[in-house]
């Protein structure tokens, strides 16, 4: 496991998607768009049974049903 330090570059991540959801009209929890954040950062593909994550187009993502 790899712990992802919330730094300026995954704050400015979650500016990004905060800012695409709201005008998009979908917003989702905070804790979410941080998780999000964190996964644009590394590049990595968030695994999650959050339909939710469908409205983050900034990442790749894997629903499970």
């Amino acid at each position: 496991m790899v712990i992802i330090p919330v730094d300026e570059d995954v704050a400015r991540k979650y500016v990004v998607i905060y800012t695409f959801l709201v005008k998009k009209g979908r917003k989702i929890p905070i804790n979410d768009v941080w998780m999000a954040a964190c996964c644009m950062e590394v590049g990595g593909t968030l695994l999650t049974r959050d339909r939710h994550f469908e409205a983050v187009e900034q990442i790749e993502g894997i629903i499970l049903s």
